[in-house]
């Protein structure tokens, strides 16, 4: 029997202090028919040099270096170069224990999964590391079933995080990042498990995820996190034709977002000159008025709404205010 060969991508910027880890914790995994594609993307550092010192000591590894453009544009790139029969994902500053992807190849040949996934632990700069799951399970998912928990996101199993995910080639390869630099897992999660026939969680922690300051989902609002309402958006488009009785729900989130958005642009108005994206913003969600307002499980939002079009500014920036007074 011919092994199959697993792709494993990275996408490397600004992450020198960390990428040796990082790969080296790949090349060593009990499971040696890999490919590993490491992608500069337009790194200032050493992080291009690293991957091609990789890529001299062992032939496993290729690189692609790439202008800037962000993670999502990055894995792009290596997903259209990746030949392997599973594919993988890496963060650069994270890691991962040397039985992760045998272990994730095992479960996807004994279950027939189209999607595996494992536990992982949340690790401290100081190296205190944590397990979110406490107690052993397997879960399966069909697709739609799959779909409902990545929906209601409230602390189930499934999540929408590539990187302790093992995926099949034929659900891998048939969609890309949408090209934004924030939240770009999202959207992927929920296209691949949309395709996908059956989906498996294990609890075991073979992924190490560094809780560092600077990191993309840890920095302050910046604009890149506007990319939020665009991945809702482009989950709602998908949804309302895959899953459409799911899609008065999400169209709910996606209207929630818009409003913390909103207000973050408000509360952060140096960073948005002449406040262009929080006109666009507001243009936006009326534009949607009509079809949020026919929403039966709009809720609240409802209210919200009705006050952004026929009152003052004032009054539903102060809403928002007690809204979101926590963020």
């Amino acid at each position: 029997m011919i092994e199959p060969t697993i792709s494993v991508i990275i996408a490397a910027y600004k992450v020198e202090t960390y990428l040796h880890k990082c790969v080296d914790s790949i090349l060593a995994q009990t499971y040696k028919n890999l490919e590993l594609i490491l992608v500069d993307d337009g790194s200032p550092d050493s992080c291009g040099a690293i991957c091609d010192d990789y890529a001299k000591k062992d032939d496993r590894v290729k690189v692609v270096h790439k202008a800037n453009g962000g993670q999502s544009t990055a894995r792009n790139a290596a997903l259209d170069i990746a030949q392997g029969d599973y594919i993988g994902f890496i963060d650069g500053d994270d890691w991962i224990e040397p039985v992760m992807y045998q272990s994730l190849l095992d479960v996807s040949f004994k279950e027939d999964a189209d999607i595996v996934q494992c536990g992982w632990y949340k690790v401290e700069t100081d190296g205190t590391k944590e397990c979110p799951f406490s107690e052993p399970f397997k879960e399966v998912y069909t697709s739609e079933r799959g779909l409902d928990e990545l929906i209601q996101s409230q602390g189930g199993h499934l999540n929408t995080s590539v990187c302790c995910k093992l995926f099949k080639r034929d659900i891998a390869q048939k969609y890309r990042f949408s090209p934004v630099r924030a939240y770009e897992d999202d959207e992927y999660i929920f296209k691949t498990v949309s395709e996908a026939t059956r989906i498996v969680c294990i609890d075991t922690p073979y992924y190490n995820y560094l809780n560092r300051e600077g990191s993309t989902m840890t920095a302050t609002f910046n604009l890149n996190k506007i990319a939020l309402v665009t991945i809702q958006s482009n989950i709602c488009e998908l949804l309302r034709k895959r899953y459409p009785e799911r899609y008065p729900e999400v169209q709910k989130i996606l209207c929630s977002k818009q409003f913390y958005i909103l207000h973050s642009l408000l509360r952060h108005s140096e960073i948005d000159e002449n406040g262009i994206h929080a006109k666009e913003l507001f243009d936006s969600l009326m534009t949607s008025y009509g079809s949020y307002m026919q929403n039966s499980q709009m809720g609240r939002n409802k209210l919200v709404l009705w006050l952004m079009k026929y009152m003052p500014s004032f009054v539903w920036k102060k809403v928002l205010d007690i809204r979101f007074k926590k963020t």
